[in-house]
């Protein structure tokens, strides 16, 4: 009886290590309401923010707005604790954009910061990303 003890914990032991390792973040999936607001160097007026709503889910919670004038690829997302972090590449009407970002989440609200760099103009652009949810996704 002690062996089957013993292996059964074990294997409580490990699965709930596991579990632990391969949790994600603490984000509520769902409709979510982000606003980014914008510095850019050199800029001496402030740019207003910009609110947007975006349907987070596992798999899916990278903040990205859908700008018409721009095509943005998304890559090396990672995933440390309550934290996503991503590289990002735009390009388009406003020339190319390589950056990175990050944000944490709190459940239900979120805050992190997008940090890229205008390609052949050498402008830094400052994002501060701030979120809620809002309710389910349509």
């Amino acid at each position: 009886m002690g062996k089957k003890l013993f292996s059964a914990s074990l294997l409580l032991s490990v699965a709930m290590f596991w579990g632990i390792a391969f949790a994600g973040p603490n984000v509520k999936p769902g409709k979510w309401e982000i606003t980014t607001k914008t510095e850019m160097t050199g800029m001496p007026m402030t740019i207003p923010p910009v609110t947007h709503t975006q349907c987070l889910k596992e798999g899916n919670l990278v903040p990205q707005s859908e700008e018409a004038n721009q095509e943005c690829k998304v890559s090396d997302v990672k995933v440390s604790g309550d934290t996503v972090s991503w590289k990002l590449v735009c390009s388009g009407k406003n020339g190319r954009m390589e950056g990175t970002g990050k944000t944490t989440y709190s459940g239900e609200t979120m805050e992190g910061e997008m940090r890229m760099v205008i390609q052949g103009a050498g402008v830094e652009v400052k994002n501060k990303i701030s979120g809620k949810r809002i309710g389910e996704c349509d």
